[in-house]
Order: structure tokens, then sequence, then C-alpha cells
């Protein structure tokens, strides 16, 4: 008796955690999904609201994490300077690729069908963009990998169609500081803002 009561307790407390889960479970979706929506709609009237969308991106987006991310074992062989260079140019890359595809998919419904913890206090939230009057247009696919830094979710990387940002960056730029040094670098981060790539 004493062994079906505690077995009945276990199940019960089972079943109360797991339904306290999705409480917690959907929070760094919620943050994407609410600050998503603030800029599509400050996009739409871009010219008015320059200034505020650049704030919202530079409270949303972990530069100094990306870059980081972007030089992987190469990054402590910067220096302050050189790191400080290095980050507000990739500033520059991140921000005009992250409104590039804000735009792409402003005529699309936007769907939030989930996330999934990736570890060490990572999240990547799933963002699927359906045409909101063309049947025949693909849906794009764009996830957002997140960490939770000073009480707020901040985007380390964002990757369209399964292609992570930080790693194609990552698998360009170390190549080019190995092979032609910190100014080559530096040069191909400027071309590439001046293309607007």
């Amino acid at each position: 008796m004493i062994s079906l009561r505690r077995t009945f307790l276990s199940l019960v407390s089972a079943l109360v955690l797991l339904a306290a889960v999705p409480a917690f479970a959907g929070a760094a979706k919620d943050a994407v999904k609410a600050k998503q929506e603030e800029l599509f709609k400050l996009l739409e009237k871009e010219q008015e609201n320059k200034k505020k969308i650049a704030a919202i991106f530079d409270d949303w987006l972990d530069y100094d994490e990306i870059a980081k991310a972007s030089m992987g074992d190469q990054w402590d062989k910067l220096t302050d300077a050189q790191k400080k260079e290095f980050t507000g140019l990739l500033k520059q890359l991140v921000t005009a690729a992250y409104d590039r595809n804000m735009k792409k998919v402003l005529p699309f419904r936007i769907d939030y069908p989930g996330e999934e913890s990736k570890g060490d206090g990572k999240t990547l939230v799933k963002m699927v963009a359906t045409h909101k009057t063309d049947d025949r247009a693909d849906p794009i696919k764009i996830d957002f990998l997140v960490r939770e830094k000073g009480g707020k979710f901040k985007i380390i990387d964002i990757i369209p169609e399964d292609v992570s940002t930080v790693e194609s960056y990552r698998s360009q730029f170390v190549k080019i500081y190995k092979e032609k040094g910190y100014d080559a670098l530096i040069q191909k981060l400027k071309d590439k803002i001046a293309k607007g790539q």
C-alpha cells in the first residue's frame, strides 16, 4: 500500500513539473516574437524610424559575442584596439544582414513554431515566414540563437535557411587573418560593407 502511494505521489509530482515547464520553455520564443513584431512595425515606415530601429538592434544583438565567435580561436591574438575596430565593422555587417532579412519577410505571415535548448544558456528560436497572398512562394526559415544576458535575451547568431551567419563569417575571416593578416581582414570587412553584403 505504501509503495503504491509513493508511486502515485511520484506520478503526481512528475505531472506537476511537466505542466510547469511550458511557462519557462517559451520565454526565449516570446522575447524574440515581441522584439520582431516591434521591428516589423518600425520597418513599415523605415525612414521615420531609423533611430528607433538602430536602438533596437543595439539592444537586441550581442555584437561583442558575435565578433568573438566570428574569429574563433584567433580572437585572443587581437589587441584591444583591434578587437574594438573589428567589432565596430562587424556590427555594420550584422545589422545590415538582419535588416535585409527582416525586409524580405515583411509581406509574409510570421510563425514561431518553437524553441530548442542548445546548452550553455543558449536557445534556438525557430521562425517561419509564409507569404500572405502568394501560395506559390516558398516559406522562408530564419532561426535565432539567443542567450540570456543581464536579464534579457540577446541574439548571438542569425541562421537563415540553416546557414549560420557566425559560422559563415568565421570560415571567411579566420582564413584571411591567418593567410594575409589583420589589415587584409579589416579591408575585407570594409569591402563587404561598401557592397552591402
